[in-house]
């Protein structure tokens, strides 16, 4: 039986008329999870090779930059005989700079900040390095010294992230379980309205599993037709937002791209609301026609 025809007057059904846009709602509200999901997982893996085994330290900058020279050119002399210090670079005041701009602007460059000389630092955490030990060794060289030790911070910036992937995956189910509510509530309805019809149907011969395919085929129909609509808003949505994320200038807004099982997976909203349709709208009709029996 071609999917188009069935041997039930859908047509005159005004209650299945809205379920599709209601699922096109739902199918974007699940790609733009399914994004999230992706997009997060990508920030904790930049952030997790890139800061992990990393300090910085900064140094309070004075009147004299001859004596600020002395005292980094001290620490990071320093630095280099500490156990578990792979690398230890002292960063240009452009460089500085470059950081503090997403939070300072132009006024960052402009010279008439007095900027903290930085240093940063790449250390073994297998080589027994301890911050204390740092901290230690290098106080009485340069007093007030700061040392931002990222992996100590990382943990529970990492937690968050993890926290708020949970949510978007609370976010993809609850949006399955409304949906799979919705159809139940819509199945109901059309069932009542073709009652008569379905009578008819019993009468001739019909069984519930003929009746239930009836229903299920054309429930399968409108989720896909709505899960369409929903991922044809959904792409040029992503696409816009990685946009605006590349040219806002701030560095704390990452870029992002999506990549190719990114895509394939929001892709699979399609089949996947069209399948949710179908089988409860299958599952809706063979139970509500038991009981009426």
């Amino acid at each position: 039986m071609a999917i188009g025809r069935s041997a039930i007057p859908f047509g005159s059904d005004d209650a299945s008329r809205f379920l599709p846009w209601m699922l096109a709602f739902m199918v974007y509200l699940a790609a733009l999870a399914v994004a999230g999901l992706f997009i997060l997982a990508d920030v904790t893996d930049k952030f997790d090779r890139g800061i992990e085994n990393t300090l910085t330290i900064q140094i309070p900058v004075s009147d004299s930059t001859l004596s600020d020279d002395r005292k980094v050119a001290a620490v990071l002399a320093r630095l280099r005989r500490t156990l578990g210090i792979e690398r230890a670079e002292a960063l240009s005041r452009s460089q500085v700079a470059g950081l503090l701009k997403p939070w300072l602007g132009a006024t960052a460059a402009s010279g008439q900040l007095p900027l903290p000389r930085v240093i940063d630092v790449t250390v073994d955490r297998g080589k027994g390095f301890r911050v204390e030990t740092v901290r230690g060794a290098l106080e009485p060289i340069v007093p007030g010294i700061v040392i931002d030790d990222h992996g100590a911070w990382l943990g529970d910036f990492l937690a968050a992230v993890r926290g708020a992937e949970m949510i978007a995956i609370a976010v993809v189910f609850l949006i399955c379980l409304i949906t799979v509510i919705m159809v139940i509530f819509t199945t109901r309805t059309g069932l009542g309205l073709h009652r008569e019809t379905i009578e008819i149907m019993h009468f001739v011969g019909a069984r519930d599993s003929y009746v239930a395919r009836q229903f299920a085929l054309r429930f399968s129909l409108m989720g896909f037709k709505g899960a369409l609509i929903g991922l044809a808003i959904a792409v040029p949505t992503l696409l816009l937002l990685s946009v605006i994320a590349k040219n806002s200038g701030i560095g704390l807004i990452p870029d992002f791209e999506l990549t190719t099982a990114a895509w394939v997976s929001i892709a699979s909203t399609v089949p996947a609301s069209s399948l949710i349709a179908m089988m409860t709208a299958r599952a809706t009709v063979i139970k509500s026609l038991t009981q009426m029996v």
